[in-house]
């Protein structure tokens, strides 16, 4: 089964360029390796989104998050972004094109 986790922050002050040109490289991790199909990043003015799609998503995150390889990176994070949150419920929609209507997936 497929699961999807989200984590959303603030990016600090004057720090949305820099953060940029971080995300230009990649992600830090190898996404297969890691146990994930996708991983996406929505940035807007002040606030980032992460979503990390795959089998297990929330314990591969957690897993990752105590990772010494990632350690140096989630410190070099801290200085462009603050009050990281996991947003774990998602409500997702579906159209059912045979009869017209959306349906709660």
């Amino acid at each position: 089964m497929t699961d999807q986790i989200a984590v959303i922050a603030q990016i600090r002050p004057g720090k949305r360029d820099e953060f940029e040109r971080l995300l230009e490289q990649g992600p830090p991790f190898d996404l297969a390796a890691e146990g994930f199909e996708r991983h996406e990043v929505f940035v807007g003015d002040s606030e980032v989104l992460f979503i990390f799609t795959g089998p297990g998503a929330m314990s591969q995150l957690q897993r990752m998050a105590a990772s010494r390889a990632l350690f140096a990176h989630v410190l070099r994070l801290t200085a462009l972004l603050s009050a990281p949150r996991v947003l774990d419920r998602t409500f997702e929609w579906e159209s059912d094109a045979a009869t017209g209507t959306t349906a709660l997936a």
